[in-house]
């Protein structure tokens, strides 16, 4: 009797363990995706049309192009945008780039932001100025970011131990059906 209690108990931890690696795994979806809405949001946001015009009369020129290729990425959890938020703009009236040296751009429209920059999709163009509710939202949208990146390897770290655990209770419950049943080991 007892070694098939032994059988029923590693049975019943094994399906246990199963159990709790397919629940888990559908939150670890569920985070990706959330990432994945909250980034497009961030994108949407930062990348918003601004007004072109053809280039006429005196205009302030930035060059090379309007930003540096790198980007650092932010620290979404702790990071406001607000603080980083620049107007090199503002000095001119009209500016425009070598990069598009045919269009001119309003000054007061654009801006710069060092921790939005790492989600500019197009770097030939300046980037619209934001407000003040769109900073506060883009905020929050990092924080989600930033919860779901340190969320995520927390749960993979989960899924590895449980199928280790996993692999330990079929090992064991191998080879107490194997003594139990008096099978020939190979």
């Amino acid at each position: 009797m007892g070694p098939i209690v032994g059988l029923f108990g590693l049975t019943s931890l094994l399906a246990a363990v199963i159990g709790v690696i397919f629940w888990t795994l559908p939150d670890i979806e569920k985070l990706n995706a959330e990432t994945a809405r909250a980034e497009q949001r961030v994108v949407a946001i930062v990348n918003q049309p601004i007004t072109h015009l053809p280039r006429m009369g005196p205009v302030g020129l930035f060059s090379p192009g309007w930003f540096h290729p790198d980007a650092t990425k932010p620290d979404f959890n702790n990071v406001d945008i607000r603080a980083s938020q620049e107007f090199p703009y503002d000095r001119y009236s009209h500016v425009t780039s070598d990069v598009n040296p045919s269009e001119m751009f309003i000054g007061s429209e654009l801006e710069f932001n060092a921790m939005t920059k790492y989600f500019y999709t197009d770097r030939t163009l300046p980037k619209k100025r934001l407000s003040d509710a769109e900073m506060v939202e883009i905020n929050g949208l990092y924080r989600v970011i930033g919860q779901d990146e340190e969320a995520l390897p927390k749960r993979w770290l989960t899924i590895g131990g449980l199928v280790t655990v996993g692999f330990c209770l079929g090992y064991a419950l191998l080879l107490l059906t194997r003594r139990t049943l008096r099978l020939p080991t190979s």
